[in-house]
């Protein structure tokens, strides 16, 4: 397939919610994507939008017919089958692609995706629900949460440390997070840095674990 200069090639097979909104994010980001999906009907639809094939990828041939073994990174986003989101992955799996992510609706689903090879396991609905969770309790702005425990999140500058710098504060000898970057209304972002002021209304940018933040917030 044709590639353009400074991107990686991404199949995505599933044109669901999650697997159209991946695939059409790609495409914006001018990323070489194919999008595949066994109902004609779905094909038909998104084929004015995005590079998209009808074909059934629990197939060994459709598997070679586009030729799957030339792209860098899978997405099997099939969420209305469990046993055709794994045997999908498999057959990706076998094909050679190693980066390989797979949309799991349940605990067992994802278990399984794991144990076959997939490397990254996405539960789209737990995933965001986790993250509206933590915004509409009203203390972040913004939350990402990483692998593992770490987090990162963006808040308003707690009243007890406004005025302070990052020094001063001693936020990482006290609390173990970090302070990535902060951003003052109607001013450039800037990185954390010793020096840096932090102001009531200042949004900041900060990394750690869950329980750090927490305690930093509460103080």
């Amino acid at each position: 397939m044709a590639r353009k200069k400074g991107t990686k090639s991404v199949l995505v097979v599933g044109l669901g919610r999650f697997g159209s909104s991946v695939a059409s994010t790609l495409n914006e980001m001018e990323q070489d994507v194919l999008a595949v999906d066994k109902d004609p009907e779905i094909v038909a639809r998104w084929s004015s939008q995005i590079p998209v094939v009808q074909a059934d990828m629990t197939d060994v041939m459709a598997i070679e017919r586009i030729d799957a073994s030339q792209f860098d990174t899978a997405v099997v986003a099939i969420g209305d089958s469990i046993e055709a989101s794994v045997i999908t992955a498999g057959n990706l799996l076998d094909a050679g692609i190693t980066d390989l992510w797979a949309k799991s609706v349940s605990i067992q689903h994802a278990r399984i995706l794991r144990r076959i090879g997939a490397r990254h396991v996405i539960n789209a609905e737990s995933d965001a629900g986790k993250r509206i969770g933590h915004l509409v309790s009203g203390n972040y702005l913004d939350y990402i949460e990483i692998e593992g425990m770490h987090t990162v999140v963006k808040v308003h500058t707690p009243q007890h440390l406004a005025g302070k710098t990052i020094a001063e504060a001693e936020i990482h000898d006290k609390y173990g997070i970090v302070v990535v970057g902060v951003k003052s209304p109607g001013r450039e972002f800037q990185y954390g840095e010793n020096d840096t002021v932090m102001r009531r209304n200042d949004e900041l940018i900060i990394a750690g674990r869950q329980s750090q933040i927490d305690k930093f917030l509460a103080s």
